[in-house]
C-alpha cells in the first residue's frame, strides 16, 4: 500500500479541512494547537500533513520541529566534565522533529481513522522530510504512542523503540463523590499529613482567571513559570503566559488556570485542560519560598484531586514530574511508549542521555505504592 502526503500551512487557513476529519473531542483539534502558533512559542515550528492512500484521506500528522540549545539544558555542575562533555559531543544547535506536542501528555501526535494504518507514521514521515531537505533534524521522536509497533514495522525505517517514559494518573473510585469521601480513603498516616498539608494553606486565596485577567498578569505569572523551569535539567521548549492566554481564547471552558495569592501577591498558579471523561494538570508557576511554609505544591495537587473529583471525571493525568510526591497522593506510573530516531553516533550518545535524565525514575516499588486503603 503506497501513501502520499500533502503539507498544510498555515493551519489557520484550513481548520476546517483538518478538524472535519477527527473525531469530535479529539486532542489533535486545531483548538489545542492553535495557542502554540499564536503564542508564538520560542524554537518551535509547527507544521500539520494529510496523509492519503489513492487520493482518499486516511491520517493526518502533526509535527514540531524543536530548536535544541546548549540554553536547554541545565547541569547541577556547569563547570563540570559530564556538562563540558556534553556541550563538546552537541553543536550549539540542532534540531530535533517531534510527532506529537512537547508541551502536553499523552498527546499522540498522529490519527488514521483505520487503525491498522497506524504504522505508516514512519513512511509519512520520512516522505514530509523527503519534501523538505532543508530541514535535516538530528533526531525523530515520535511520541506518546498508544500502541507497541510489532518491530518489523519500525525497525526497517531505523527506529528504537524507547519504553522508559511514565506518566503519573489517579483514577476517581466510584463511591469518590466529595473530596470527603478520598480522604476517607486515605490510611491513617497519609490522612494526617493530608491535613496537615492543607491547614499550612489556609491563608492563601484561589482565584480563577479569566483570559483577559491572564494578560493583566502576564509578567508575575512568567516569573512564576520560571521559578519552576529554572529547576528542570533538560528543558524540551519553554511556554509563556501568552501561550496560557491563547489556551483560555481558544479552548474556552475545557482550559482552566488558578492563580493562588497570599496578601495580594500571587505566589503561584496552577492549570487545567479537560477532555470528555479526563482532565490533566498543565502547566504550575511557584515561588518556592513559600512552599516550605505553605506547602503550595502538595495543596496544588490535592486541589488537583478535589477537582476531578467534583467534576466527575473518570482520570487525572499529573505528567512526569515529581513521580514519589503523586504516588503519594494515591496516582500510578503509566507507561508511554516512544519510537526514536537518531542520524549519527554522537547524537545517540546525547539522546540517550538527555531520556534519562529528563525521565530519571524513582524507585518502581515507592511510585506503585499507594496511600489508599
Amino acid at each position: 500500500m503506497t501513501i502520499s502526503i500533502n503539507h498544510l500551512t498555515p493551519i489557520a487557513e484550513h481548520t476546517n479541512l483538518w478538524d472535519d476529519f477527527l473525531p469530535e473531542g479529539h486532542h489533535l483539534k486545531t483548538r489545542h494547537l492553535l495557542p502554540l502558533e499564536n503564542a508564538q512559542v520560542p524554537d518551535i515550528e509547527n507544521n500539520y500533513v494529510q496523509v492519503f492512500h489513492k487520493d482518499k484521506l486516511i491520517g493526518l500528522v502533526y509535527l514540531q520541529l524543536f530548536k535544541f540549545a546548549h540554553s536547554n539544558l541545565n547541569f547541577d555542575n556547569p563547570s563540570g566534565l559530564q556538562c563540558r562533555a556534553i556541550k563538546f559531543i552537541l553543536p550549539k544547535k540542532l534540531y530535533l522533529l517531534i510527532c506529537g506536542n512537547l508541551f502536553r501528555i499523552n498527546f499522540q501526535g498522529f490519527y488514521f481513522k483505520n487503525e491498522q494504518h497506524n504504522a505508516f507514521i514512519f513512511d509519512a514521515i520520512e516522505l514530509f522530510l523527503q519534501q523538505n531537505r532543508k530541514l535535516k533534524p538530528r533526531g525523530i521522536i515520535i511520541k506518546d504512542c498508544k500502541e507497541v509497533f510489532v518491530e518489523e514495522k519500525y525497525a526497517a525505517s531505523k527506529y528504537h523503540f524507547f519504553n522508559g517514559d511514565v506518566t503519573m494518573e489517579i483514577t476517581r473510585r466510584p463511591h469518590w463523590n466529595t473530596f470527603e469521601d478520598y480522604l476517607n480513603d486515605l490510611t491513617k498516616k497519609y490522612v494526617k499529613r493530608a491535613k496537615k498539608i492543607m491547614q499550612a494553606f489556609e491563608s492563601v486565596v484561589t482565584k480563577e482567571l479569566s483570559a483577559a485577567e491572564i494578560l493583566d498578569n502576564a509578567s508575575a505569572i512568567d516569573q512564576l513559570y520560571w521559578h519552576v523551569v529554572n529547576k528542570q535539567q533538560v528543558r524540551l521548549g519553554t511556554v509563556n503566559a501568552a501561550y496560557l492566554y491563547e489556551l483560555k481564547r481558544d479552548l474556552e471552558h475545557r482550559f482552566e488556570l488558578h492563580a493562588l495569592y497570599l496578601n495580594d501577591v500571587m505566589i503561584g498558579f496552577y492549570t487545567y485542560i479537560f477532555y470528555t471523561n479526563e482532565m490533566e494538570t498543565h502547566y504550575i508557576g511557584l515561588d518556592y519560598s513559600y512552599n516550605d511554609t505553605h506547602k503550595t505544591y502538595f495543596n496544588i495537587l490535592f486541589l488537583s484531586v478535589q477537582k476531578m473529583i467534583e467534576g466527575k471525571y473518570e482520570k487525572l493525568e499529573l505528567g512526569r514530574t515529581a513521580k514519589e510526591a503523586k504516588a503519594n497522593l494515591g496516582a500510578f506510573p503509566k507507561q508511554i511508549f516512544n519510537y526514536v530516531k537518531v542520524k549519527n553516533t554522537f547524537a545517540k550518545i546525547a539522546l540517550r542521555y538527555f531520556l534519562n535524565r529528563f525521565n530519571r525514575s524513582e524507585n518502581q516499588k515507592q511510585l506503585e505504592r499507594s496511600p489508599l486503603k
